[in-house]
């Protein structure tokens, strides 16, 4: 359970949080297609290499797709080199997006997600719920690092959230599956909580 006292404004990650993820799954699929050396890119809460920059926007998703092939030596198509970041997905739980939407009567809700344009693409579409609803029905605002041009932990990416809500980090609760993303938040005055993916999210709130 979170310390809500004084608390306005919520802040969520995105995989590991309100949707579940596997790493394991997006290495064997990203195996499957050609990319031997994957582990050297891939990271529990970041990336590394072309894989950073796709997140971090400094490559477009052209680019990253043209790089991937040369890192490979094989020809991959779109499609396939899709497939394997969305294997990183393994589940949005309904209830949690009932769980957000709730939260809203009630809190701003917004969203600072290490991601991707493979990723929103699939968040924005009516696949991403039950109801048909895009990723974006369920925050006031949204901030993804491609977008914003930096990845946590870094101080730019939650000043960015700062300047584009104009909220006040002591009445914020930062809520996160990664603890060097959540003492970044700390530092700069938010109210932190350490997310399990497996945990029922609604007991945070109780």
């Amino acid at each position: 359970m979170a310390d809500l006292a004084g608390i306005k404004n919520l802040l969520f990650d995105l995989g590991g949080v309100i949707m579940s993820i596997n790493k394991d799954n997006a290495v064997k699929r990203f195996k499957e297609i050609g990319v031997d050396n994957i582990e050297d890119y891939l990271g529990e809460f970041r990336q590394e290499g072309i894989f950073l920059a796709l997140e971090e926007g400094t490559i477009s998703r052209e680019k990253f797709y043209e790089e991937l092939r040369k890192l490979a030596g094989k020809d991959m198509s779109d499609k396939d080199i899709d497939s394997g970041w969305l294997a990183f997905i393994t589940e949005v739980a309904p209830y949690k997006l009932e769980l957000l939407k709730e939260l809203r009567k009630k809190y701003k809700v917004y969203l600072l997600s290490n991601t991707n344009p493979v990723i929103m693409e699939w968040a924005h579409s009516k696949d991403f719920s039950p109801t048909g609803e895009p990723l974006s029905a369920y925050f006031d605002k949204m901030f993804c690092s491609y977008k914003i041009g930096h990845t946590k932990p870094s101080k730019e990416s939650f000043d960015a959230v700062i300047e584009g809500t104009g909220i006040n980090p002591e009445e914020t609760l930062f809520l996160d599956d990664g603890q060097s993303n959540l003492d970044a938040a700390s530092r700069l005055g938010f109210k932190t909580y350490l997310v399990d993916q497996d945990e029922d999210l609604r007991k945070v709130f109780e």
